[in-house]
């Protein structure tokens, strides 16, 4: 598409892994894999997150530029700890699929 003159841009929340692959646009925030355009049912945190990277894309100058919107998921593990060292434990995931299995109403 960019070599069609076609702007493309890219949200990331994996910055170490963005800044190996260098797309020609990022905007970034600090929020777990998955949650790119913000959490499930917060549709005003979805628009604000749309609306800075809209922002962002015409802002970008540069090839390969990333553009960090100042956004980080606020939250804490059970225990008190930081989000970012319980997000990616089997604990977590175990407790996604329980959320994931009553919104379903136990459906599998």
């Amino acid at each position: 598409m960019e070599a069609a003159g076609i702007a493309t841009m890219t949200v990331s929340v994996g910055l170490d892994i963005t800044r190996l692959v260098r797309p020609p646009r990022t905007a970034f925030l600090n929020y777990p894999m998955g949650n790119e355009t913000g959490r499930p049912g917060r549709a005003d945190e979805q628009r604000v997150i749309v609306q800075k990277t809209l922002e962002a894309a015409l802002s970008i100058k540069q090839a390969g530029e990333i553009v960090d919107l100042g956004m980080t998921m606020e939250g804490e593990a059970p225990g008190g700890g930081p989000w970012q060292d319980w997000v990616y434990t089997k604990e977590f995931r175990d407790s996604l699929m329980r959320s994931r299995s009553q919104i379903d109403g136990g459906k599998q």
